[in-house]
């Protein structure tokens, strides 16, 4: 199939790869058979298991994959059909795989231990973050307590044991797990030029998004980048080629589109990174893709337009549902929240000692914003779960709090929060790195 063909069934019907992930055990004797992972499958409290087949590869010549099973469950009212392999822990390279999060030393050594480890290959349904979340289910309902689990789309490593705490859990992860952006550089002509793409999104059904030949505002780039693929992960929210799209205001539109790469690579030089060098037929980076360009009056230009504009926090959208998915998270996990701020905060440390508590929290306004949400430094929280803080953030839309002023919340509005350790930054995703 032709790229042209590719992009076509992309935008009509979804097409998609399928997400490919592995989880190594945590015990040195722990042995995969037929009867284990049915009896796992079939006793998890996550889905329904419709199906339960063992294929038969006797006949293969495969060294690396030992067992090949197909399952098919139900998981929110949607069937989808699995494939699992057991396979040799020793036939991959994972020395260019990233720590997708905290993974202590101890999860490392025991998954090295491991002589084989199990894959899970699907592909998603009509959420891709539920789907995601699934295949996190299915691989923790058989390896109940892992070592690591390995994705092989964005080419991460995950730690066991958040890969359990968020199996177990009804909210999923942020949707920044489905994807990685790799950045890569160049010097030119004296110049450093930055190449930013995704890996992840075609399990999605999008095309993989990047931005070329960007000089200035690189960290700036990768936020705005992060704020539109985290979009593009729905389908509801992904904008076809060549149609303008918002993705914050600030006082103006901050507006983007994509064209393919095969469109807009022929406009620069052909030597830097992402160039038409990097793209010929044997390369993955001649696979579709969209360039996310700035819009302005209906030009496109550089997104370095708008390194300014996103340096100054302008208001980014964010969807409805990710908002209630990131409030649901921090709801759940508040209680966590409570028992480090108990055990570190201290208003008297000193610097290089202090820990920092800050809640996110949803005010109701009175216009299309619907809630308006500000970060606020917290000084208590009370035995009734309530927060004393202060606000941190100018507001734009609710009367009577100004920045510097304090006061008393209640638990149920809080949307998000963060504690910045002295040597780490915690969030409600990766809390289960500091408690027992």
């Amino acid at each position: 199939m032709t790229n042209q063909e590719l992009y076509k069934e992309i935008e009509e019907k979804g097409l998609s790869l399928p997400s490919t992930m592995g989880v190594f055990p945590s015990t040195s004797d722990f042995i995969f058979n037929e009867q284990l992972i049915k009896n796992n499958l079939q006793k998890n409290n996550y889905f329904e298991l419709n199906h339960f087949e063992i294929i038969d590869n006797n006949g293969t010549s495969d060294e690396v994959i030992k067992q090949e099973y197909k399952i098919n469950v139900t998981y929110l009212n949607e069937d989808y059909t699995i494939n699992l392999y057991v396979v040799d822990a020793k036939s991959n390279d994972y020395s260019e795989f990233g720590f997708g999060n905290l993974i202590s030393e101890n999860e490392l050594d025991l998954a090295m231990q491991q002589n084989y480890y199990l894959e899970a290959d699907m592909y998603f349904g009509n959420d891709a973050l539920d789907s995601f979340h699934l295949q996190l289910k299915v691989l923790q309902s058989i390896v109940e307590n892992p070592s690591i689990v390995v994705d092989f789309m964005p080419f991460r490593l995950l730690s066991g044991k958040w890969a359990k705490l968020t199996a177990k859990s009804e909210v999923p992860p942020a949707p920044s797990y489905l994807y990685t952006i790799h950045g890569v550089y160049d010097e030119i002509d004296g110049e450093k030029i930055y190449w930013l793409h995704t890996h992840g999104l075609h399990r999605c059904g999008s095309v993989e998004l990047e931005m070329l030949n960007i000089k200035n505002g690189i960290e700036q780039l990768n936020s705005a980048l992060d704020m539109i693929v985290n979009a593009f992960i729905k389908a509801d929210y992904r904008s076809p080629e060549n149609q303008e799209f918002n993705i914050g205001y600030d006082g103006l539109d901050i507006t983007f589109c994509w064209k393919r790469w095969e469109d807009v690579v022929k406009n620069y030089q052909t030597n830097i990174p992402g160039g038409y060098n990097d793209r010929q037929p044997e390369n993955e980076n001649y696979e579709p893709s969209g360039v996310l360009l700035a819009v302005q009056e209906g030009i496109t230009v550089s997104p370095e337009i708008y390194t300014s504009t996103i340096a100054d926090n302008p208001i980014f959208f964010i969807s409805d549902q990710e908002t209630e998915r990131m409030s649901a998270m921090a709801y759940q996990r508040f209680n966590d929240y409570k028992k480090v701020f108990k055990k570190y905060f201290n208003p008297e440390a000193e610097d290089e000692n202090y820990w920092r508590f800050l809640v996110k929290l949803g005010f109701d306004v009175d216009h299309e914003m619907k809630k308006e949400h500000i970060w606020f430094d917290v000084y208590n929280i009370t035995d009734n779960n309530e927060i004393v803080a202060v606000c941190l953030n100018r507001p734009y839309a609710v009367d009577g709090l100004n920045e510097g002023d304090e006061g008393i919340y209640p638990q149920e509005m809080i949307t998000d929060w963060l504690i910045y350790t002295p040597t780490n930054t915690i969030t409600s995703d990766n809390i289960y790195s500091i408690i027992d």
